[in-house]
């Protein structure tokens, strides 16, 4: 059996949107990351930045968690917190009827029961993703500790939440790649052997 989708989490500014990306372009498959929630918006019908502020709401909701854990997938006692979650795994749902490499978004959990989903995390070490966060994202020096703290802080919340696992887990994942160490390229070229290799 060969993999059919590429699920990747990330530490922030570790590289793994452009890992995810890059990789797709080798494979000559779609890449989705924040598409899924642009995706949602026009499927619920709200504004993106009105859903971008239910995924902060999300991580406190402990009754979200249980719905989640539980597997519900309807009902009208559902918080709009689990409304948007439920609506992002219809649409990975969707999208990975064919192949895709998808970024974040908890992807991997909604995808669970298939064995043909390739569980990836992207991490690195202090510096590497500082540099990038002034680089890549314009952060200013004495601000990329609490902005990388904040935004890890953040996507372990709402894994958390989502799933019931530590994001941080190796467990979760068949492959977790260091990124400062590897380099972006490296960690491409891996995805992609893993991709082309048959599962034994």
């Amino acid at each position: 059996m060969r993999y059919h989708v590429i699920a990747i989490e990330r530490e922030f500014a570790s590289g793994g949107q452009e890992i995810g990306q890059r990789t797709a372009e080798r494979l000559g498959i779609p890449c989705y990351g924040r598409e899924i929630l642009k995706m949602a918006a026009e499927k619920m019908g709200r504004p993106e930045a009105y859903l971008e502020e239910l995924e902060e709401k999300a991580t406190g909701s402990f009754m979200y968690s249980m719905y989640c854990l539980a597997g519900l997938s309807k009902g009208e006692s559902l918080s709009r917190e689990s409304q948007l979650f439920l609506a992002e795994a219809e649409i990975i749902h969707r999208l990975t009827q064919t192949p895709a490499v998808i970024v974040g978004r908890c992807a991997a959990h909604p995808l669970k029961d298939r064995e043909d989903v390739l569980r990836v995390f992207i991490h690195a070490d202090d510096a590497f993703r500082k540099r990038r966060a002034g680089e890549i994202y314009g952060i200013p020096a004495q601000k990329e500790a609490e902005v990388i703290k904040r935004a890890d802080r953040r996507r372990s919340s709402y894994y958390r939440t989502n799933t019931g696992k530590d994001w941080r887990d190796n467990g979760n994942y068949h492959i977790v790649l260091d990124s400062g160490l590897l380099g972006i390229e490296r960690c491409v070229d891996i995805l992609e052997a893993c991709w082309d290799s048959p599962r034994i």
